[in-house]
């Protein structure tokens, strides 16, 4: 039995010396590498020790959370997300069939009438019942790297659901709060529009008895038809963004209940984190060093071809027959095979050089993850700090603008100044507040987008699984 293994392993040496010379895996190139900064670039002012899974419920809004709950169950980017994810599992149960051994198994019989030398005929039927093994000793790591590669993308497959499901919460987050803040633009065009009636009415009595002139009512009037005509367009919005909650929710149109109001919602605490932190904070960082770390053991399979295959197999049987041994007779046999590349042409070089560039992008598509990871963290650190800048100056501006039409209105009803000037500190009034209501919405939703931007709550719950 020593005689058959040792010509095995000598005919795959042969095999490999044959093969010539064999490529070296090549470093990633040093340009991909990348290394975070020690501390934030922008003003990080961090308002709570952990990370909140649950952030968004620092909103204090049951709807809204009623409303994440939904999306949570229902929305179809998460269901395909999971679906991937099945997908992922089976195609990495199939590379591991590749590391376990076959075994099959078939059976025949015949039956057929002849005659012998004396010329007599005969009928025979023969039953042969056969077991069949075979193994491919896997040597050189080829099929284990394909698993492994197969493993590391089911991972980084679980890992692109954790970001959609990021995705979708912090969507259906920022939503709501444009709705709100809709909500509290056409509270406001209504008001506005409720004022500008009653002055029309007394434009209207005092032209009716020549108090005043016709251009007074004239501009009254273009007054109500331009605070008027806003208002339908404030109303489509609203409806656009019920049909957009709607289907995060994975629901048909309809119409999104309300909770708290705009000024009444508060913004989610911002972690402690540290821009090295942020490479296992975020699922999307997570997922693109999977996907590297695939690319390697694709990469070490690739050149695992250049190397030859070694098989072993194995047949028991066992064969039934009428004539002329009736006796049932044991059959088998066992055997290795080597099979060695020689001359492909070129095909083996051409796909190790395809895993090679694979292997690279993906190290510059981690690269480029990370880097735009705290790009968009640096980005949101500065909005938040300039929209609180923005919305203490529109707070001073309304004041001053309410105090002007203050002014304004008593100057014109002891007319020293024209009804004018009355609409322009109205027109001014009106459109700081639509301002600032749509600044107290923007800092909301860069917070937001800031949790967002520090991986969304998301951890590793079980680091080993991952490495």
């Amino acid at each position: 039995m020593k005689t058959p293994l040792v010509k095995l392993l000598a005919l795959t040496a042969l095999s490999i010396s044959v093969n010539g010379c064999i490529p070296r895996i090549p470093a990633i190139p040093a340009t991909a590498r990348v290394e975070t900064p020690a501390q934030w670039h922008e003003h990080y002012t961090q308002t709570i020790q952990n990370i909140d899974a649950q952030w968004w419920t620092q909103l204090n809004d049951p709807v809204l959370n009623q409303l994440i709950n939904e999306a949570l169950i229902n929305n179809v980017d998460i269901a395909l997300a999971q679906a991937r994810i099945q997908e992922a599992l089976a195609l990495e149960h199939a590379s591991r069939a590749s590391l376990l051994p076959s075994i099959n198994a078939s059976g025949g019989t015949t039956r057929q009438k002849s005659l012998n030398a004396f010329g007599v005929a005969s009928i025979t039927r023969v039953e042969q019942p056969t077991f069949q093994a075979a193994y491919e000793l896997d040597i050189f790591g080829k099929n284990r790297n394909t698993f492994q590669a197969s493993r590391l993308s089911r991972q980084a497959t679980e890992m692109a659901a954790a970001a959609t499901r990021i995705s979708v919460i912090t969507t259906t987050v920022k939503s709501y709060i444009t709705l709100r803040a809709l909500d509290e633009k056409l509270n406001l065009l209504q008001k506005t529009l409720n004022a500008r009636q009653r002055e029309l009415r007394i434009a209207e009595s005092k032209a009716n008895v020549g108090y005043t002139s016709q251009l007074e009512l004239n501009q009254a009037q273009a007054e109500y038809a331009a605070t008027l005509q806003q208002i339908p367009v404030i109303q489509s919005s609203i409806s656009q963004q019920e049909h957009a909650l709607s289907m995060l929710i994975g629901s048909n149109s309809r119409i999104i209940e309300r909770g708290l109001s705009l000024s009444e919602l508060h913004a989610p605490a911002i972690p402690a984190m540290l821009p090295s932190d942020l490479v296992k904070n975020r699922p999307d960082i997570v997922q693109s060093s999977l996907l590297l770390a695939a690319s390697d053991a694709n990469l070490a399979s690739a050149q695992a071809e250049f190397f030859p295959s070694v098989k072993i197999s194995a047949t028991f049987g066992r064969v039934f027959s009428t004539a002329p041994i009736k006796e049932p007779v044991n059959i088998w046999s066992i055997g290795g095979s080597v099979l060695a590349p020689i001359f492909e042409g070129g095909k083996i070089h051409a796909n190790f050089d395809l895993n090679v560039a694979k292997r690279n992008e993906a190290a510059w598509n981690y690269r480029k993850t990370v880097l735009t990871a705290l790009k968009e963290v640096e980005d949101q650190l500065s909005s938040s700090y300039h929209l609180q800048q923005q919305e203490q100056a529109l707070e001073m501006e309304r004041a001053a603008l309410a105090n002007a039409l203050h002014h304004a209105t008593n100057r014109y009803r002891s007319g020293y100044s024209p009804y004018l000037d009355v609409l322009d500190s109205q027109r001014n009034l009106l459109s700081v507040e639509s301002q600032l209501i749509q600044s107290k919405a923007d800092y909301l939703t860069s917070q937001v987008s800031l949790y967002q931007a520090l991986g969304g709550g998301w951890t590793i719950v079980k680091k080993s699984q991952y490495q």
